[in-house]
């Protein structure tokens, strides 16, 4: 019987259909809101930035030769294959990208082909744990990184599906199919790191599988893949991996993320974290997810699957090389883990058709409980869509540089300076160039780099007397930088501090000692004045007329332990008479260059006499100072 026959006799059928339809559609759509999110142009953050320049700034020898800069490993045939991109289509964010695109279209394919082929999972389940990878929120950034992240999701599925092929016999026979496999285990390797691991347990699961079968001939084909892989492990890691692995910084790194084996209540609550923070992504459905997942792999288990057998022998060896500091626990570096969980879930989820053989309650089993346990898994990442709209929520706080660094190109000007703070000074030189201490249309260099001294810091920006300050990475307390907020206050209290741009929490200032050259202007006036019961009320508007934003918000979220001084952001709105001062409130909200704000004023208890309204900034500065002459009103009393 065909599906249209099937479809004509069986509702249930017709309902598998729609929900097949539907689910088809939402990745497809998954997929369409990645690339919009690719025009974006959104800027490179913190991690890609450390490994850009060795792609950027190298030839393809130099990039090849180990250590790769600011501290940074990759697989080596992933930097070769984006080397080769940026050499046919530029530099920019979206081709530098463009692998981890391309690897999560690779895992949606391999994610089916695993399921369908290995795991025999129903279409309509299949999909469900397609649409719920493709809509995954950490894949939805991760697809969307200049790393090799994705590719270790994609390869670790593609070690499966090689050794499915070559158990299958699609590689060839004989000595052919074990060299077919052993090659495709070192293109995963060389594309994934942890791939590596995976290898390893395809090859150890093989032989015991062989050996328990007393199959000589099947025994010495494994043995040959295995001698083969492992003699390209060595090479890729005493030839690549091992300069930065065993390097102290990196080890010290990652020196919190691995599991201790000790029973005592530290070890425990150490554990926890680690996890905790591990599962972070799955975080709203773990209750679900984990059981189901561990549930799903079980039932794989008892059906005697030997690629489950793998998957698990895959963790163990993950394990053995955490406890050794070999491969930390990290959720970027284990993003495979949730794929796999994702796989298993919606195997036990299939699995619940078998419960029961027929009646109604065979139709609630097999349809409606497995459906809502699907929605539920999916639910929390419908907001997926707001990744291709550039919505703040799906920016990494503190990291978006890019539309700071064009607004410095655009109006730097002969004398003044940029001050690149320390972890700016990465995206800076990937956007302006690896080759220039330059920015802008001068004749003179003009580029600060920072370093990690606030006073020294702090003292170029002064002798400038004329400088954008550019901060990115600075964002406590992702970055766990406290220099940011010490600096803001020094350099405001050394001279005259303005915010001009703050895009999600990264933010560009401009520094004069010369209060005639600030870019702060403002101008007041006041409607619907009336005078009532010694007091008045009255509609006051400010306009922003200058470079600078008015009444910023701070960019920064001070630790509990650090007293910090917000006055820079500070405008009051004050009366006086006699030189008696009132504040009659503040301006909250920011005011960006251009725009405008209304305040309702309402206030008694005032003297007869002349007043003058005008605002303070920065707690030390009126509005006069900015271009705004006072507004003058008498209460007769």
């Amino acid at each position: 019987m065909n599906l249209t026959e099937r479809i004509k006799s069986d509702k249930y059928a017709l309902f598998y259909a729609i929900v097949c339809a539907l689910l088809l559609i939402l990745i497809v759509y998954s997929i369409y809101v990645r690339v919009r999110m690719y025009m974006l142009g959104t800027s490179l953050w913190d991690i890609e930035a450390r490994l850009v320049e060795s792609v950027v700034n190298k030839s393809m020898g130099a990039m090849l030769t180990p250590p790769l800069v600011n501290r940074q490993t990759a697989p080596a045939l992933y930097l070769i294959v984006v080397k080769l991109l940026t050499m046919l289509f530029g530099t920019s964010e979206a081709v530098l990208r463009s692998f981890s695109f391309a690897a999560l279209i690779g895992m949606l394919f391999a994610q089916w082909a695993l399921m369908r082929k290995v795991f025999q999972v129903r279409i309509v389940y299949t999909l469900f744990s397609i649409a719920l990878s493709s809509t995954f929120l950490f894949y939805m950034q991760a697809s969307a990184e200049f790393k090799s992240y994705m590719g270790d999701a994609v390869f670790i599925l593609v070690t499966l599906l090689g050794y499915y092929f070559y158990r299958e016999g699609k590689l060839g026979a004989g000595f052919r199919g074990a060299v077919f496999l052993a090659l495709i285990l070192i293109v995963c390797m060389l594309f994934s790191t942890p791939a590596a691991f995976a290898a390893g347990a395809v090859i150890i699961v093989e032989f015991l599988s062989c050996c328990l079968r007393r199959n000589r001939k099947a025994i010495l084909l494994i043995v040959v893949c295995g001698v083969i892989f492992l003699v390209a492990f060595l090479l890729n890691y005493y030839s690549w991996l091992k300069p930065i692995a065993n390097s102290g910084g990196m080890v010290e790194y990652w020196r919190d993320r691995k599991i201790f084996w000790t029973l005592s209540g530290d070890a425990m609550l150490h554990n926890y974290w680690v996890l905790h923070d591990l599962l972070i992504p799955v975080w709203n459905v773990a209750a679900i997810l984990l059981p189901f997942s561990a549930i799903g792999l079980l039932i794989s288990l008892v059906r005697k699957n030997i690629y489950t057998v793998c998957v698990c022998v895959f963790f163990v060896l993950l394990i053995i090389a955490n406890a050794i500091d070999k491969y930390p626990l990290q959720d970027r570096l284990w993003t495979f883990l949730f794929v796999l969980l994702f796989i298993y879930t919606f195997i036990f989820l299939d699995a619940l058709r078998l419960s029961v053989k027929n009646g109604r309650a065979y139709r609630i089993v097999q349809t409606v409980i497995p459906l809502c346990f699907a929605l539920v898994l999916l639910a929390p990442n419908m907001s997926f869509p707001a990744y291709g709209k550039g919505a703040e929520s799906t920016l990494i706080p503190g990291n978006q540089a890019n539309p700071l660094i064009a607004y410095v190109k655009d109006n730097i000007r002969d004398g003044e300076f940029l001050y690149s703070y320390s972890s700016a000074t990465l995206v800076l030189k990937y956007k302006n160039g690896y080759d220039t201490d330059r920015i802008g249309n001068v004749s003179a260099d003009n580029i600060i780099y920072g370093t990690n001294s606030v006073n020294d810091d702090v003292d170029k920006i002064v002798a400038t007397g004329d400088a954008y300050v550019l901060f990115s990475h600075a964002y406590y307390p992702l970055s766990n930088d406290r220099n940011p907020i010490n600096m803001t206050q020094q350099l405001q209290e050394k001279g005259f501090m303005e915010q001009i741009m703050d895009v999600n929490y990264t933010p560009l200032y401009w520094f004069t000692n010369d209060i005639a050259k600030t870019r702060t202007s403002v101008s007041i006036n006041m409607s619907d004045f009336k005078e009532e019961n010694g007091g008045f009320t009255g509609v006051l508007h400010i306009s922003n007329t200058g470079q600078s934003i008015l009444a910023p918000e701070v960019p920064f979220d001070p630790p509990s332990d650090i007293t910090f001084n917000a006055d820079y952001s500070k405008v009051s709105i004050v009366i006086s008479m006699d030189g008696k001062e009132t504040v009659l409130g503040e301006v909250t909200a920011p005011v960006p260059p251009g725009g405008s704000t209304d305040i309702q004023l309402n206030q008694d208890g005032l003297k007869p006499g002349e007043y003058k309204l005008e605002l303070k900034l920065f707690d030390k500065y009126t509005s006069a100072d900015f271009g705004a002459d006072p507004v003058y009103f008498t209460l007769a009393g």
